[in-house]
Formats: C-alpha cells, structure tokens, sequence
C-alpha cells in the first residue's frame, strides 16, 4: 500500500501576472526556503519562480547596457580631457621645468 502524504495547499501565481495589483512592479523579492517559494515583500503575493528568475534576467540585461553607456562616456570625457590638456599646453608660451613648483618664483 502507498503511504499519501498530505500537503497544505498554496496559491502560485501565474506567469502573466494579469490578476495581480498593477500597483506593485514586484521588484523587491524574498525567497522562502521551506518549500522553494518567491514572494514579494512589498504585496506580499507568491510568484513563479520562473517569472522572477526572468524579470531579474531583464534588470540585469538593462544594467549591463547601462554599465556598457557609462563607460563609453567615459572613455570620451577621458578622449576630451586629453584633447583640451594638449590645447591648454599649446597655449602656455614656455614649457616650465619639471623641478620647478608653480608656488616657486
């Protein structure tokens, strides 16, 4: 004979989310060991993991663009900074010396 054992029962979202509250986007996540579960901190609502494992894949596509912008603006204000360093040198009349302090006169 099969020995049945009972579970208590649990709501699961589903994947489109339609009948959830569009107020909560659902971004702040707790994992609950005991029985594998996502939920929402903020609405308190149980999700699909596999909803929250691809939400968290989109946000972190979108900052690795975002990282990726952020650092092609900095490699042209270091290109600038370089660029008006050398206009800055050209307009100077005479190089000054190395051992010589800009307080030294």
């Amino acid at each position: 004979m099969r020995k049945v054992i009972p579970f208590e029962r649990r709501a699961a979202a589903s994947n489109t989310l339609g009948h959830v509250e569009a107020k909560c986007a659902h971004r702040n996540l707790r994992l609950v060991e005991q029985g594998g579960i996502v939920m929402c901190t903020d609405c308190h609502i149980t999700l699909s993991p596999f909803w929250a494992l691809s939400m968290l894949s989109e946000q972190y596509a979108l900052s690795m663009a975002h990282i990726d912008r952020l650092k092609s603006r900095i490699q042209l204000a270091d290109a600038r900074i370089l660029e008006l360093s050398r206009e800055l040198d050209a307009m100077l009349p005479a190089k000054r010396s190395p051992n010589k302090s800009s307080t030294d006169t």
